[in-house]
């Protein structure tokens, strides 16, 4: 299992990924799950620059990003996630809050 994960984000309506309204919602998440409150950093440059490091594995990184999803349901977003091994590569779409489409990661049986 990888504990590094390079995240892309990309707007799919042009609207930017904008937390802060939902930034206390995150905090709890990330302190329900034992997870730094610095993910939350990791989370806006992710947002916000052209690409970001996690140092987390890929899976804790889809499902943080499912609570993006669902705390902001009226934005349309893509994330692309590498984490250390070869085959640890994964899209997920989000519209209204849920997914819409998602590939990988191909290295889990």
């Amino acid at each position: 299992m990888s504990f590094h994960t390079d995240v892309w984000v990309q707007s799919l309506d042009g609207d930017l990924l904008v937390l802060d309204s939902v930034r206390s919602e995150l905090i709890a998440y990330l302190d329900s799950n034992a997870l730094s409150q610095d993910v939350y950093t990791d989370l806006v440059t992710a947002c916000t620059e052209p690409n970001a490091y996690f140092p987390l594995d890929s899976w804790s990184v889809r499902a943080l990003f499912e609570v993006v999803a669902r705390l902001l349901p009226k934005l349309s977003f893509a994330v692309k996630g590498v984490g250390e091994e070869m085959r640890d590569i994964w899209v997920r779409e989000f519209t209204n809050g849920q997914i819409s489409f998602e590939a990988g990661p191909f290295n889990e049986d």
